[in-house]
């Protein structure tokens, strides 16, 4: 199969499930009896963290208990402790470091080959640093870690978003060609792509993707081509939720062309997890179910 369909388990445990999230072996089940192939698992407690499976046993019987409901793993998002890469004290940018070996030690434990990272800061940047010094330490940090993560068999990709710095169009193709490492690639969430095409919480100059708003996601995909290394699918309602991030919307709730997302994807030469991701959406639970029959249909015209 060209593609394998997945799921994040963060939706479940992040606002507005925050007060009683739902537990990681209860999304686990749920997505084994609505047939996903595989599972993404949050890094953040009370999920997956690495100090709640502390130890290679312990983190042994998860991953027995994820295979025993007949998923694979198709990814992790870590939690890197909001410790910013640019900021001006070493000392953060060394715990930055410490969470992010962490972390990618869990994943080798695991078995799993693909790891989440961002910029942690907001997109104004880090006050008292510049837009240049920023730049140079966020490549150099993801440089160094592309490098600890590809000697583990890790890929490393990179989610861009509005909520973070470095969220222009241009910016993401930029930067990944900067680290210039095959071990770091970017993560395409169709939801953060759009909302970065229209230009949501850029500063000036604006870089929009101007094509007709159907097609912005996928025109970002076309320039991104073979830097991309893992696709996360969700509609775009072309509005930031109060995270001031893209608010993640069903499919059919929102603007975005997924066959022509798909072309996009396929053209660029990508194949493999394509991860259902409702972080935030009030309803995430019940909305799970049809956007998984939505994805079965997508996938089927073009898998």
């Amino acid at each position: 199969m060209k593609f394998e369909l997945a799921c994040g388990t963060w939706p479940y445990m992040f606002p507005p499930y925050d007060a009683h999230p739902y537990t990681l072996e209860e999304v686990v089940g749920r997505l084994s009896e609505l047939k996903f192939d595989g599972v993404e698992l949050s890094g953040f407690k009370p999920h997956a963290h690495p100090d709640l499976y502390p130890k290679r046993p312990d983190r042994k019987d998860l991953a027995s208990m994820i295979d025993a409901h007949k998923l694979g793993l198709a990814g992790y998002a870590a939690d890197m402790g909001g410790h910013a890469i640019a900021s001006p004290y070493p000392d953060v940018r060394s715990a930055y470091e410490r969470e992010f070996e962490k972390s990618l030690q869990f994943c080798a434990d695991m078995g799993i080959d693909a790891m989440r990272v961002d910029t942690v800061s907001g997109y104004q940047g880090v006050p008292g640093v510049s837009y240049q010094e920023a730049w140079k330490r966020v490549v150099e940090m993801f440089r160094k870690c592309s490098r600890k993560a590809d000697d583990t068999g890790v890929q490393l990709v990179w989610e861009f978003e509005p909520g973070f710095m470095f969220n222009k169009p241009s910016e993401v193709v930029r930067l990944v060609d900067e680290v210039s490492h095959p071990g770091f690639k970017v993560m395409v969430d169709t939801c953060h792509a759009h909302c970065c095409g229209v230009g949501l919480n850029q500063t000036p100059p604006l870089d929009i993707v101007d094509v007709p708003m159907s097609r912005i996601a996928a025109e970002l995909i076309d320039r991104l081509k073979v830097r991309i290394g893992h696709v996360h699918l969700v509609d775009s309602n072309n509005t930031l939720n109060p995270h001031n991030t893209s608010t993640h919307a069903p499919f059919g709730k929102g603007v975005i062309d997924f066959d022509a997302v798909m072309k996009a994807v396929i053209d660029a030469g990508y194949s493999g997890w394509l991860s259902l991701d409702l972080c935030f959406w009030p309803r995430a639970w019940e909305e799970t179910e049809p956007c998984k029959k939505f994805l079965d249909e997508l996938v089927s015209r073009h898998g």
